[in-house]
């Protein structure tokens, strides 16, 4: 199944590495890369995985996944024949304060590559 990474959660992603780049060590955010690349390939094997919030949301297909190691979340929907990752948050924080928007359609293109930029390839 593909995984669709929102412009949100790529931000996200992009945010928690620069800031243990910069917090520790180059070392400590290639390490979440690699958990982050494997939980997101691991929901896109298998998408039922993670369970539905416990809170009232008015996204009733959202479910969500911690990254092994780390005190971050993956906010995610099944989206037809792929999974929709949108958004990657500190699992510490109140996230029923969080608005999780629904991912707007992108370019089948556009995702490819930024699941790719991502990915490193």
């Amino acid at each position: 199944m593909r995984v669709l990474i929102s412009g949100r959660a790529e931000a996200d992603l992009a945010r928690i590495y620069a800031d243990l780049a910069t917090r520790y060590e180059s070392d400590a955010a290639e390490q979440f890369r690699t958990r982050a690349e494997k939980a997101l390939a691991l929901l896109g094997k298998f998408p039922e995985l993670g369970p539905h919030p416990g809170w009232a949301t008015r996204h009733t297909r959202l479910r969500f996944w911690a990254i092994s190691k780390t005190n971050y979340i993956v906010y995610y929907e099944r989206a037809g024949d792929a999974v929709s990752i949108e958004r990657v948050l500190d699992g510490r924080r109140d996230v029923k304060q969080i608005k999780i928007q629904p991912r707007l359609p992108l370019r089948k293109d556009f995702v490819e590559q930024q699941v790719d930029d991502y990915a490193g390839h």
